[in-house]
């Protein structure tokens, strides 16, 4: 690699870093324990047995560098840790601070009734809305473990 590319890069980081220290509102209390990604919210939505999710999270100001440098492809093994108390994940879009990802399989259907069990997330977050296929939510804040989930799906005729 040529000596300008370097320093372009390395000013290109450093200018990075300085603007998100300025930027009111970032806190490094957000970022302790060496914890690069913010979980701001995260929106459940069922449909029978599946789920389609959405999460809105912020980077620290190096991981906003980094991914700006190197792509939002660099997270996914991020948000998989985030979901990785589920089973069958399937990330469908990354970008800078927002996913959307599928979760198949994630309730059990008994008698027209659908049960999704609690999970462990793999990190905290502000928000957690549940949206059930009647069109209701409901929302928990700083949670870490969702709550089991019992729905209904009445079939269309």
């Amino acid at each position: 690699m040529k000596i300008k590319a370097i320093i372009t890069i390395a000013l290109l980081i450093s200018a990075a870093l300085l603007a998100a220290r300025m930027v009111p509102g970032s806190s490094a209390d957000q970022f302790k324990e060496g914890k690069y990604i913010h979980v701001d919210n995260i929106v459940i939505q069922f449909e029978k047995t599946d789920a389609t999710v959405s999460i809105d999270y912020h980077l620290s100001p190096f991981a906003q560098a980094y991914i700006f440098l190197l792509g939002s492809k660099n997270l996914e093994p991020k948000i998989e840790e985030i979901f990785s108390g589920f089973h069958e994940v399937k990330i469908q879009k990354i970008e800078g601070s927002s996913a959307s990802l599928q979760i198949l399989n994630v309730s059990k259907k008994s008698d027209g009734y659908y049960l999704c069990n609690s999970c462990e997330l793999g990190v905290q977050s502000d928000v957690l809305t549940f949206v059930y296929p009647n069109g209701a939510k409901k929302s928990y804040e700083h949670v870490k473990v969702t709550q089991p989930v019992f729905y209904e799906v009445k079939e269309k005729m």
